[in-house]
């Protein structure tokens, strides 16, 4: 035999429900692995402009492998050009994601060496408009900063984004930026 349930126990099982179908869920995106729900990867452009870190020989910067999300980053460099090299042009990482938040993390050099510049200069572009821009110069000690949150805008409209970061000042010239990108997460 059914029991019928009054209309305000009725009301609230549905509002229960449908409070925990709109839970907001963060996702880790690895800058080498793909997105855990969507299997969606970051783009690397120029692909020879961007290595992945742990195997790269020609890197200069060395970052502690197990300080990173899944022990990978992608290293690039922006060279502003010299009049005897040509300047290195857009350097972008490119991800497409459904929410309305992105946090982007970066490890960060803090000493520029002979080989290694530590100044980072990032632009940041969500669906082709530009929202941030993240400049620093090294304190000058030995070492890097791990998880650091190079770029966050919790105020997206609900829907599909694509976000670019772009290492370097392409517009001015600007000079030498390091990028170690780690990883993003998205709700």
């Amino acid at each position: 035999m059914f029991t019928l349930l009054p209309i305000h126990s009725l009301i609230n099982i549905l509002f229960f429900i449908s409070i925990t179908k709109a839970a907001i869920v963060n996702v880790t995106v690895d800058d080498t692995n793909p997105d855990p729900l969507t299997g969606v990867r970051i783009t690397y452009l120029p692909e020879t402009g961007w290595n992945d870190g742990p195997t790269c020989t020609i890197c200069s910067a060395t970052p502690d492998r197990r300080q990173m999300y899944a022990n990978t980053w992608h290293d690039n460099t922006f060279f502003p050009g010299t009049t005897a090299a040509p300047p290195t042009g857009p350097q972008n990482a490119t991800f497409t994601f459904s929410g309305t938040a992105i946090y982007v993390f970066c490890a960060l050099a803090l000493a520029s060496t002979s080989t290694l510049t530590a100044y980072s200069n990032m632009s940041f572009y969500i669906d082709g408009e530009t929202v941030g821009n993240f400049e620093r110069e090294p304190p000058g000690v030995q070492g890097y900063e791990y998880n650091v949150p190079v770029y966050s805008n919790t105020a997206l409209p609900p829907g599909q984004h694509v976000l670019v970061l772009e290492n370097g000042n392409i517009g001015n010239g600007g000079d030498l930026s390091l990028t170690l990108l780690d990883y993003l997460i998205y709700s």
